[in-house]
C-alpha cells in the first residue's frame, strides 16, 4: 500500500503526469487509436470512441510517467494494440457478458457527460450507491466497458446481470488486508490491482462474511477513497473519534492523490444498510454521527 506524492503541475485528469505531458500523452493516444478505425474524443481522464467505448488513460499514464518521453509512442502503440483486440461490450456474445461482468463505480462527471451525449437512459439501470453511480462492467485484460441500458436488456436483464456482477465479485475475493494507524486510530485497508474493489460497498454483508468477520450490533465504519481501495472499521466499544479521524485524514489523502480517486467520504454500515456521516466543504470536513455511534465514541 502506498500514497502517492502531489506533484505541483499535476494534470487534473492524469495527476502521475503534469498538464503539458498528459496533453502530449493524449494526443498520442488518439492519434493512435485513429489509426485502428475508431474515432475517439479526448475526455481528459479517458477517450470516448464512436464505437461507444471508453478507453481509460490511467494505466497508461502510470507507464508514462516511468518512461523518457521518446519512449512514449512505442508504447502507446503497444498499449492499444491489446485494447483494440479485445472483445468490446457490443460484441460479446451473453455467455461473455454474463462470465466476465462486475459491478464498478463511475465518476458522477462521466456519467453526466455519458448522459448528455447519449440521452439519461443510456444507464438506466444505474444502482447509486454510498452517493455514487454504479453500473454493470465488463472486464478483459486491457479494458473495462460500462454496459448500457440497451446492451443490459439483451443479456437478460438487469436482475439477472446484477446478480451476475456481484457473483463474480464475490468469486474475485475480498483481498488481504493491511492495518493502518495514525494519531490513535487505526483502521484495515483493503487494497487490490482490482478497480472493482470499492464495489464490495453495496454488499458489505458479503464483505465482512467471505472474510470470515463477526461485525458487533453497530457494525463497521467504511470509506472508498480509490476505486481499487475499501477501508474498515468494525465499530466496538473500544472505537474512539481518533479512529474517525485516521479514516477521514487517509481518505482525503488518497483521494487527493490517487490516479483513479473516488471519494473521501466516511459511511457507516449499521449491518443493513450503508449511510454517508460526513461531507467536505473545501478544506472542512462536517461529521453527521447518528445516536448509535455517538453512545460508544
Amino acid at each position: 500500500m502506498g500514497l502517492f506524492s502531489r506533484k505541483g503541475t499535476a494534470d487534473p485528469h492524469l495527476p502521475e503526469l503534469t498538464t503539458k505531458q498528459a496533453d502530449k500523452l493524449r494526443g498520442l493516444c488518439v492519434a493512435v487509436v485513429g489509426r485502428q478505425g475508431v474515432a475517439v474524443t479526448d475526455a481528459g481522464d479517458h477517450l470516448y470512441g464512436d464505437n461507444d467505448q471508453k478507453y481509460g488513460l490511467f494505466a497508461i499514464s502510470r507507464k508514462a510517467a516511468t518512461l523518457p518521453e521518446k519512449e512514449w509512442p512505442a508504447m502507446v502503440e503497444q498499449h492499444f494494440a491489446g485494447f483494440l483486440s479485445s472483445t468490446p461490450a457490443s460484441k460479446a456474445t451473453v455467455e461473455e457478458l454474463q462470465a466476465g461482468v462486475y459491478p464498478k463505480f463511475i465518476a458522477p462527471h462521466t456519467m453526466d457527460w455519458m448522459e448528455s451525449q447519449h440521452g439519461p437512459s443510456v444507464y438506466s439501470y444505474v444502482q447509486p450507491t454510498a452517493r455514487l453511480p454504479l453500473l454493470i462492467a465488463l472486464d478483459s485484460p486491457e479494458s473495462v466497458s460500462y454496459l448500457t441500458a440497451e446492451q443490459v436488456e439483451a443479456a437478460g436483464g438487469a436482475d439477472l446481470l446484477w446478480d451476475k456482477a456481484f457473483s463474480n465479485l464475490i468469486a474475485a475475493g475480498p483481498g488481504k488486508p493491511e492495518e493502518f494507524t495514525a494519531e490513535g486510530g487505526s483502521f484495515l485497508v483493503f487494497e487490490t490491482e482490482s478497480v472493482y474493489q470499492a464495489s464490495w460497498i453495496a454488499c458489505m454483508d458479503k464483505f465482512v462474511e467471505s472474510l470470515g468477520y463477526t461485525p458487533g450490533p453497530l457494525g463497521a465504519l467504511v470509506t472508498i477513497p480509490a476505486t481499487n481501495m475499501l477501508c474498515l472499521h468494525l465499530v466496538s466499544e473500544a472505537t474512539s473519534i481518533e479512529d474517525i479521524k485516521a479514516m477521514l485524514m487517509f481518505a482525503g489523502t488518497v483521494h487527493s492523490q490517487h490516479p483513479s480517486p473516488l471519494t473521501p467520504l466516511l459511511y457507516w454500515w449499521n449491518g443493513n444498510t450503508v449511510e454517508n456521516i460526513s461531507s467536505n466543504e473545501g478544506e472542512d470536513v462536517n461529521l453527521y454521527l447518528p445516536d448509535e455511534l455517538l453512545s460508544v465514541l
